[in-house]
């Protein structure tokens, strides 16, 4: 950890990701108003206004407090997804490399295949068909993304199978079960940490658009940041520019602030650099 942080720009990316957090677990106690109050008679107040000091949105709800909020989903659904997609591709990538041969090739084809569809269409068609919501969006976002770690996970176990410690496991008759989870598993966590931080990123960015298009399924009573982009974008042209303007800065940052974390971790893991 200590060794990331040298790089000024992972004690950048650091910062952000810990604001955000905060930002996200304190929503309550920080928030300077209700972010679902609606007042029609401050429609979109211009940042700087009186009590609202990011402005408010077209309802008249105050724009700092629905972005802190906000964060709150993000993080929440991109978390879940990555967790979800940890635990299916992990455990498949472990399985595909350590046994190779017929197995193998059925997983990685299947992975394929996946791989093959445009992941937002892929995701779009997945809640076009189970219908819209919240637990529909994460189950989606953790589903498809399997691939990548089966992928990372399996690459890892191809190169350290046949490595001395391995076959010295093998020969003290330390069952496969045992030689996956205590040798090949914790050797690939590296890899698998940096490919899970980029993921991050990526899932807040799509959440953030089904958000935008209406297909996250995330009740009106909860503010999200890609639904304040699609509220901005019907004022936008009326002078309104700060009610999506602000959104998009917060996804920006904390998205800038966990591929800059990220990028400083893989360079630190990569064993060239070591």
């Amino acid at each position: 950890m200590l060794r990331v942080l040298r790089a000024p720009s992972a004690v950048i990316g650091l910062a952000l990701m810990v604001f955000f957090v905060l930002m996200a677990v304190s929503a309550p106690l920080i928030s300077p108003a209700n972010p679902t109050r609606q007042d029609l008679a401050a429609i979109t107040k211009p940042p700087g206004t009186e009590g609202h000091p990011l402005g408010t949105d077209r309802l008249g709800r105050d724009m700092l407090s629905r972005i802190i909020h906000g964060a709150r989903l993000s993080l929440l659904v991109a978390v879940a997804g990555v967790l979800i997609g940890v635990a299916i591709g992990v455990p498949l990538g472990l399985i595909a490399g350590y046994l190779g041969g017929r197995m193998d090739d059925l997983l990685m084809r299947l992975g394929d295949i996946q791989l093959s569809l445009p992941f937002i269409l892929l995701v779009v068609a997945i809640i076009a068909a189970l219908g819209p919501s919240l637990i529909n969006t994460i189950l989606t976002l953790g589903v498809t993304s399997w691939v990548l770690y089966a992928r990372v996970v399996r690459g890892e176990v191809l190169s350290l199978k046949e490595r001395e410690f391995v076959q010295a496991a093998h020969a003290l008759g330390a069952s496969g079960l045992r030689i996956m989870l205590r040798h090949l598993l914790p050797n690939a966590a590296g890899s698998l940490i940096v490919v899970a931080t980029l993921e991050l990123a990526r899932l807040i960015v799509t959440e953030a658009a089904l958000s935008f298009l209406g297909l996250s399924g995330v009740p009106p009573e909860i503010p999200s940041w890609g639904q304040m982009l699609a509220d901005g974008r019907e004022v936008l042209f009326f002078g309104g520019w700060w009610v999506a303007t602000f959104p998009g800065i917060a996804i920006s940052l904390l998205v800038l602030g966990i591929n800059l974390f990220g990028d400083a971790l893989a360079e630190v893991l990569d064993p060239r650099n070591r």
